[in-house]
């Protein structure tokens, strides 16, 4: 994993917290590939390119409000780049405020993110990883 991947992904959520997902975009690779399993979401699916993004975070409207994802952590695991992340917000109807972490390992090609895929802890991931 070159420091060039490390950075990509810190650069990509440091984007998407200043402005939206709009301007981290060009980060992201055209055939981009989440699967948010069911041990991570309500809502578990595969979300693809660039307009899988889109749907992934239209999912929060008008439940979540104020939606962050903060990395915690940015660890290098050799063909993946591991970020530990706070999901946090405020509940639209409730106004409760909620946090959820999840291990995410990144992929990156060319400087664009190609694939994440979402873990409960740090464990999991490393164990899909192989590590």
């Amino acid at each position: 994993m070159t420091e060039s991947s490390l950075e990509t992904v810190r650069r990509l959520f440091a984007r998407f917290d200043r402005g939206g997902l709009e301007t981290a975009l060009d980060l992201i690779a055209e055939d981009f590939v989440v699967e948010v399993p069911g041990s991570m979401s309500a809502e578990p699916d595969v979300y693809e390119g660039h307009d899988g993004a889109r749907r992934y975070f239209a999912g929060f409207d008008g439940l979540l409000e104020g939606v962050r994802f903060e990395p915690i952590d940015v660890i290098d695991q050799g063909d993946a780049v591991i970020v530990w992340l706070r999901l946090s917000g405020r509940g639209v109807a409730s106004g409760i405020e909620v946090e959820q972490h999840a291990a995410v390992a990144t992929w990156v090609e060319d400087g664009k993110v190609t694939r994440m895929e979402p873990h409960p802890d740090m464990d999991s991931a490393r164990k899909a990883l192989g590590a």
